[in-house]
């Protein structure tokens, strides 16, 4: 699915004013980090360590793991293909309706898929015989989230299945923590990370992979060198060297969207899905989720996710994440208008 992610902004041409169909944090890198970059632009006329095995060293003293015990990407969607390449031939489960990349990757591997609702997955009684499972959390497109338990019981119960657990916007939520703590304990629990959307570079492309040594190893084998470029090396060393400093304030990006919620919820032919996150569906009572996508584009410039394409997922919907008031206030008037 090359061209069917949410951020299309590349296919407008400069007419859109407000962009609320990515989920990365709306008011951008920070500056100290800009600035950290514009120091080491330099770093482009040498080639990249071939595995950015520097930033594993700080990426474990930050979460007191073996540096082993991490993997670097050219963001998180490489780390996707590396697993199903991996398990090439295989069966794996989707929890979905979610990401369209777990579903791509395994299509391009030929490691046969079969989707699953969250409520399945969830039942004390769950078990298969799936090489391999993924399961967003929390989850994208709808922000839902799984609780630790229930995780516990997915690895305890399916010792024989390597368990993928994308935590790509654990950092957007605070209905559930990391599963980083049970990695050492589950040899069969797999953790991707994604540092573009907290950080808000993801045009420069990076993410790593938590998991037992082994397992890295294994997924080495099938890694190319140097995906992960020098400014991406450059800017994961300063992330991990002042994480919480450059971190946003999660509760006042909670509140805020908490407000546009109860604006959204309050307009006609619009409901705001439950979920958990700064980003979330809007479901669209009258017209298609595609033709509302282009009528605000082309009539409003503003772009919206439309989440017809996830697979799973029935209904009209579009997915909005959180912006500047003064976006909001546009996306908000626009809708208005649609009824």
């Amino acid at each position: 699915m090359i061209n069917g992610h949410g951020d299309d902004l590349h296919n407008f041409k400069g007419e859109i004013r407000y962009n609320f169909s990515s989920n990365v944090y709306y008011k951008g890198c920070n500056p100290r980090l800009l600035q950290h970059l514009e120091k080491n632009v330099h770093q482009i006329q040498n080639y990249p360590s071939p595995v950015a095995a520097e930033l594993n060293v700080l990426a474990g003293q930050y979460l007191g793991l073996d540096p082993n015990q991490f993997l670097f990407g050219n963001g998180a969607t490489e780390l996707f293909y590396l697993i199903a390449q991996c398990f090439r031939g295989q069966k794996a489960i989707i929890v979905g309706p979610t990401f369209a990349e777990y579903e791509d990757a395994c299509k391009m591997h030929q490691v046969d898929i079969t989707f699953i609702t969250r409520e399945a997955v969830l039942e004390q009684s769950f078990r298969t015989d799936a090489a391999l499972l993924f399961i967003c959390n929390p989850n994208n497109p709808d922000g839902k989230v799984v609780s630790t338990n229930s995780i516990v019981s997915i690895l305890e119960n399916n010792p024989n299945t390597r368990i993928v657990v994308d935590e790509a916007y654990n950092e957007f939520t605070n209905a559930v923590k990391s599963v980083m703590p049970l990695v050492s304990k589950y040899k069969n629990l797999t953790i991707i990370r994604s540092l573009t959307k907290t950080f808000a570079i993801p045009g420069l492309r990076l993410g790593y992979l938590v998991s037992n040594t082994v397992f890295v190893k294994d997924l080495l084998a099938y890694k190319l060198p140097w995906t992960v470029n020098s400014l991406a090396i450059a800017s994961g060393r300063y992330i991990f060297e002042n994480y919480q400093e450059l971190c946003f304030d999660l509760e006042e990006l909670l509140e805020e969207t908490a407000v546009f919620k109860s604006q959204l919820n309050a307009l006609k032919g619009f409901s705001v899905e439950k979920g958990d996150t700064t980003y979330f569906l809007l479901s669209v009572a009258k017209g298609t989720a595609t033709a509302l996508k282009k009528h605000l584009a082309n009539t409003h410039g503003i772009l919206v996710r439309d989440a017809t394409n996830f697979t799973g997922l029935t209904g009209e919907y579009i997915r909005v994440s959180i912006q500047y008031p003064k976006a909001n206030t546009a996306l908000i008037n626009a809708l208005q208008l649609w009824n």
